[in-house]
């Protein structure tokens, strides 16, 4: 596999603290919700390259083969200037967390 296949028609890239397990989704929204700043976290790369089967390409960019499109860079991670006053994260451990599903999953039955 080529290296540069995570720069190849993308529109979104999420960076994350090692914390934050990057194949699950819920993870990283979190970690874009209670990280970033959107005024500040956000950086917007222009003219990327693309594909013939993105659909957000405009038909006159694509007849001139014209096929690029736009990044959003979003730095989900804890401010590195100050990332010691960070507040912690307040979950359990992947034990409790199990320990308890099995203790209470009678009332979770249902629920997803």
């Amino acid at each position: 596999m080529s290296n540069d296949v995570g720069a190849y028609a993308g529109k979104y890239v999420v960076v994350v603290d090692d914390d934050i397990d990057v194949s699950n989704l819920e993870e990283v929204i979190w970690a874009m919700i209670t990280r970033s700043d959107p005024a500040s976290s956000i950086d917007i790369i222009r003219n990327a390259w693309s594909t013939p089967l993105d659909p957000r390409i405009p038909p006159e960019d694509r007849l001139k083969g014209q096929l690029t499109n736009s990044r959003a860079i979003i730095d989900a991670t804890r401010p590195y200037a100050w990332r010691d006053k960070f507040p912690a994260v307040n979950m359990p451990s992947p034990e409790v967390a199990r320990k308890t599903r099995e203790k209470f999953s009678y009332l979770l039955e249902g629920c997803k």
